[in-house]
Parts: C-alpha cells; structure tokens; sequence
C-alpha cells in the first residue's frame, strides 16, 4: 500500500512539474505578445513599408536599403549599391536573391536552409501568436544572456523544419537573439541575428528597427504599415 501511495506521489509530482513548465512557457509567450502590443493589435497588421540603411561587415559606409512585406504572401529586399539595383525575394514557393554588384546576370536561388528561415519571416503577426493553430512546436530551451540581458530561450520548430532559438528579454518581453542552424558560407553553423532599437512607428505597431546578423547590420529609419503593396514584387520571373 505504502509503494502505491509513493508511486502515486511521484506521479502526481511529476505532472506538477509538467503543468509549471507549460505554464512558464505560455507566461513568457503572453509576456513578449504583450511587449508587440497584444494579440488584438497584431493580428491588424498585414503590410509593413521599411526604409534605412545597410552596412555590411567589414565596411565603414553605408548603403540604402527597402523592404516591403506582406503577411504571409512574401517580402523583398532592395539595397542600391555602386550604381546597381540589387535584391532577394522571399514568397511561400522559395527565395531568390539578384546580386549584380557581385557579377550576378540574373536571379539565383537562395539555399534551402536560408529560404526555410527567411520564411518564418513572412509571419508578420511573429512565430508565438496562435502558435498551436499555426503548427509550430515550441519548448522551453533554457535560460542565457545576451550581451548582459538575462534571457528565456523558446526552441520554436515550423512545419517547413526551419528551427530557430528565440531568446527573449525576461524583463521586456522583446525578442533580442535568434539563433537558427543552416548552411551559411560552405559549412553548417549557427546564424544569429541580434535585433533592438524597439520602438513603435506612427500606426501603433512595435518593430525592432536594429538587427545585426553575419553579413553586416540594418538600421532602419522609417517603417510605415497596412499600406498596399503590390503582390507582384515578390515574384520572380
């Protein structure tokens, strides 16, 4: 009777320890929702219109850059550099990337590690709201900082396998690191990305208007939201 009721008690513990982990995991998704403004807020955006400047690694000028985005449809990035019209593409079929100051002739395909992750960005609404509907797998990844700033780690898997770290600011709720794994520059590795500079723009949306990845850093000066944008520029032909 004695081994039943232990059995029992540690049953029960461990289902206890599930539910508290579980819960962690939905505070720090409702605490970084919250930081973007909240789930009604979000779900309004469906366009976003970015203007600002790009400095690659190891380059002291910076040049111009535009990104156009529409929820769940695609997004572009055009960067005009040494007289050039340069971008990369991103829609739901694949990714593409015209690079003609680096001798492209035309567009070519970008790897499908880097397509894969460059879609979980077309998700303007984040990777975190409505989750479960969405078919992404998240789990807690254990804590870390970066650069000083204590973080929550989520390890979200997306339906296209792209699996990519979130660590979120246990204080702000922002997300300030991803890390996804990929194949970048001839081997595998880890890519970061580390975003800040949050603020909200004229319509009441938060964006992180830094980010610093391995091919150098953005800094974008306006974002403008919900305007049209015209489907057929995240098409290649």
């Amino acid at each position: 009777m004695k081994n039943l009721i232990l059995v029992g008690l540690v049953i029960f513990g461990l289902v206890l320890v599930q539910f508290a982990q579980a819960q962690t995991m939905e505070d720090i998704i409702n605490k970084h929702v919250t930081a973007m403004g909240g789930k009604e807020k979000i779900i309004t955006l469906s366009t976003a219109l970015m203007t600002g400047t790009f400095t690659a690694i190891g380059s002291t000028s910076a040049i111009n850059i535009k990104t156009a985005k529409k929820h769940l449809v695609g997004s572009r990035i055009d960067i005009e550099s040494e007289g050039t019209s340069n971008f990369q593409v991103i829609n739901q079929k694949g990714g593409w990337i015209f690079t003609p100051v680096q001798g492209d002739k035309e567009p070519r395909p970008l790897m499908e590690d880097q397509t894969k992750a460059a879609q979980v960005q077309l998700d303007l609404h984040g990777p975190f709201l409505n989750y479960r509907e969405k078919g992404i797998k998240v789990e807690m990844a254990g804590k870390d900082t970066v650069n000083g700033v204590l973080c929550n780690k989520l390890k979200a898997t997306f339906p296209n396998t792209n699996v990519t770290v979130y660590f979120i600011d246990s204080k702000s709720g922002f997300i300030i690191k991803t890390s996804t794994k990929m194949f970048q520059f001839g081997a595998m590795e880890e890519v970061e990305t580390i975003y800040g500079n949050y603020k909200q723009n004229e319509e009441g949306y938060w964006f992180a208007y830094t980010n610093a990845g391995p091919r150098g850093a953005t800094n974008y000066d306006k974002i403008t939201t919900n305007v049209a944008v015209d489907v057929n520029i995240f098409k290649v032909n």
